[in-house]
C-alpha cells in the first residue's frame, strides 16, 4: 500500500504547459457489463431512485478511465515520466467500484501517484488544480497531469434536477515547474447574490478576456468574453482553453450553486492545436 501526505512548503508557481481536449461519440464496452445493473440497483435503492432501464439496455454511457487512457499519447510521451495524476469530476464513473485515477496511473509513463477529485461539481477541476500546484510548487514533483472528464448518461431518475452533460468529454492539462504561470483562486460560502461583486473585485485591474460557465454568465451578466457550452457544465470552460485563440492571458472562472464555490484561474493562452474531432 502506497501513502502519500501532503506536499511540503512551495518553492515555486505550478505552470500549465499544455491542454487538449476530445469528445468521445461512440460508447464504451463497460455500458453492455451484464455487472453494472445490480450495482447500480445497490447504489439507488435506499433512496427511491428508479433504474433507466432504457439506457442500460442501449448500452449508453462512457468510461473515464477510457477516455483518459486515450488521451494520454496526446499529452505526454512514453520518455516523459509524470509525477502525479489527478483525475477530476462530478458526475460518478460508468465503470463503478474502480480506482480510476490508480488505473490510468498504471498505463502513464512514471506509473505516478494518482488521486481523485470529485463531490464538488464543477469545482472539482479547480480543486484538483489547486493541489497540483501545491505539489509541484514544493520541488517534490516536477510533471504532473489533470484529467477533467464528464459522461452523458446517467442510468437512474434523480429526485432533484441536476445538469447532465450533454457529450462525453474528456479534458487533459499537463502542468510542470517551467512553462506559463497558473494563478488560481477559489472563494468558499458564496450565495449567488454576492457572485457578482465578488467576481469584479477578483477581476479587478485583470483586463484579459474571461471564459465563464453558462452557471456563472446567468448569475453575473456582461462579464464573460466567452460563455462556454452549457451542455458541457463540468468540462465547458477547459474545452475553451485548449481551442485557444486568445493571445495573452485568460481567466478561467466557474460557479458551483450547490456548493458555494466560486473558482477564478488565470493562464497563459498556450498556442494550441485544436481540439481532436469527435470519435465515431
Amino acid at each position: 500500500m502506497f501513502t502519500s501526505g501532503a506536499p511540503g512548503a512551495a518553492t515555486g508557481p505550478a505552470r500549465l504547459v499544455a491542454a487538449h481536449a476530445r469528445v468521445f461519440a461512440e460508447t464504451s464496452p463497460t455500458a453492455l457489463d451484464p455487472a453494472l445493473r445490480p450495482f447500480l440497483a445497490d447504489l439507488v435503492r435506499p433512496y427511491g431512485n428508479a433504474l433507466r432501464e432504457d439506457l442500460l439496455e442501449e448500452g449508453v454511457g462512457h468510461s473515464f478511465g477510457e477516455m483518459a487512457e486515450a488521451m494520454l499519447p496526446s499529452i505526454v510521451g512514453p520518455d516523459e515520466p509524470v509525477d502525479l495524476l489527478v483525475l477530476a469530476f462530478a458526475m460518478h464513473d460508468l465503470r463503478l467500484g474502480r480506482a480510476t485515477a490508480c488505473y490510468l496511473s498504471d498505463r502513464c509513463s512514471g506509473r505516478p501517484m494518482a488521486f481523485a477529485v470529485c463531490d464538488q461539481g464543477s469545482g472539482a477541476a479547480f480543486t484538483a488544480l489547486r493541489l497540483t500546484e501545491a505539489y509541484l510548487g514544493s520541488g517534490e514533483c516536477s510533471r504532473a497531469l489533470v484529467f477533467i472528464v464528464e459522461q452523458s448518461a446517467l442510468h437512474y431518475e434523480l429526485q432533484e434536477p441536476a445538469p447532465v452533460p450533454d457529450r462525453h468529454t474528456a479534458v487533459a492539462l499537463r502542468l510542470e515547474q517551467e512553462g506559463r504561470r497558473l494563478g488560481l483562486r477559489q472563494h468558499t460560502g458564496v450565495d449567488a447574490q454576492r457572485v457578482p461583486g465578488l467576481l469584479r473585485s477578483s477581476l479587478a485591474g485583470n483586463d484579459a478576456p474571461v471564459i465563464a460557465s453558462a452557471r456563472l454568465a446567468e448569475v453575473a451578466p456582461g462579464v464573460a468574453t466567452v460563455v462556454a457550452d452549457a451542455g458541457q457544465p463540468y468540462t465547458g470552460i477547459w474545452w475553451e482553453l485548449a481551442q485557444g485563440g486568445h493571445e495573452g492571458p485568460v481567466v478561467l472562472a466557474d460557479y458551483e450553486p450547490a456548493h458555494g464555490l466560486l473558482c477564478i484561474s488565470t493562464v497563459d493562452q498556450l498556442t494550441l492545436a485544436r481540439p481532436a474531432p469527435a470519435v465515431a
